[in-house]
């Protein structure tokens, strides 16, 4: 069965617009029931005009159900990359939502209070929330060798370093857990909800376009099989599917250019290489041209001696003929110093 790649976009958004689609894959991605879901806001973010790196962002509210059945909101923060990305950039849609979360924007004529430099008064509107953040990828992380990671909160005491089971507000909003889904290291073997669920990602399944996955239906576990039929309804609608073409066009040339910067970047690299070579190269000769030198000079400086020591033997014996020093120095080339020094 054909179904509309999740890894893109377009498809993405259209699964999670669906929110009994949307609150299911949220909860597997969790592992804790949600049973109320409100879609804050949505966007798709061009990075770089340069690389041409997209990222997709939903924020949502959600409430949840703990293993111990207790209830609770969180917001959720979902961002979605299918191509490397600097992660300063994940980090600073995180603090927006940070900046953002349990406040709104009130203009001055709804308030007298001082208002903010763009004229916006930030207003607390209700208690914040703890968040979540989700991170889907569509490359691999060097240092993550798992599909599917997560970081929780952790309180320990410093002076005994003993795990502390409490619940802290303070440390709810300051602090927040976080989900690393790598879709490309999809195990083979897909034995847990969440292994299972990332199958309607299986890149390996790719047909005749990028953006369409062919599913192999029995291998597609019975609990999402609703979730692979649904998507595979943006494939009936021209509109979407338009979209989902516009969208590979837009990866085809990123990476026409990606390959293009890396192709010349390699070529730079090998310039520099054999630069460095030749430069290399004539560093060693013109250190084996100062090294031949100075053994040049050192057998010129010793046969200078040698023949210094035999000028004074031979002065030596010409003063005992009785020569004057002038006759001796010009005899044997020394100087008169050297004469009187003897």
């Amino acid at each position: 069965m054909k179904i509309a790649n999740p890894l893109y976009d377009h498809a993405f958004k259209y699964m999670m617009s669906n929110d009994r689609i949307a609150r299911k894959v949220l909860s597997t991605i969790l592992d804790e029931e949600v049973v109320e879901l409100d879609l804050m806001q949505q966007e798709v973010l061009v990075e770089n005009k340069i690389r041409l790196f997209t990222l997709y962002r939903l924020d949502f509210k959600a409430t949840v159900v703990q293993a111990d059945g207790t209830r609770r909101k969180i917001l959720i923060e979902l961002q979605k990359s299918k191509l490397p990305t600097n992660v300063l950039r994940f980090r600073n849609y995180l603090s927006h939502a940070y900046r953002e979360n349990g406040y709104r924007r009130k203009k001055r004529s709804e308030s007298a209070a001082v208002v903010t430099a763009n004229d916006e008064l930030a207003v607390a509107e209700s208690e914040a929330l703890p968040i979540v953040a989700i991170y889907i990828l569509g490359y691999n992380l060097a240092d993550i060798p798992v599909m599917a990671a997560r970081v929780d909160n952790q309180v320990v005491d410093a002076s005994t370093n003993e795990v502390l089971d409490l619940e802290s507000n303070f440390i709810d909003l300051l602090t927040h857990r976080c989900y690393v889904l790598q879709v490309r290291r999809l195990p083979k073997k897909r034995r847990t909800r969440i292994e299972q669920f990332m199958t309607l990602f299986n890149q390996a399944w790719i047909s005749e376009e990028d953006y369409i996955l062919d599913l192999d239906m029995d291998e597609v576990p019975e609990e999402f099989r609703d979730v692979a039929r649904y998507l595979r309804r943006p494939l009936q609608d021209e509109d979407i599917r338009m979209r989902l073409e516009a969208e590979e066009e837009f990866e085809d040339m990123i990476a026409y250019h990606e390959a293009k910067a890396e192709a010349a970047e390699a070529k730079a690299d090998e310039a520099e290489a054999k630069a460095n070579a030749a430069e290399a190269k004539a560093n060693a000769a013109e250190a084996k041209a100062n090294e031949a030198e100075a053994k040049a000079n050192a057998t010129k400086a010793k046969a200078q001696e040698e023949v210094r020591q035999v000028s004074i033997m031979l002065a030596r014996v010409l003063k005992q003929t009785g020569l004057s020093d002038s006759e001796v120095a010009a005899q044997t080339g020394l100087s008169q110093s050297d004469i009187e020094n003897l």
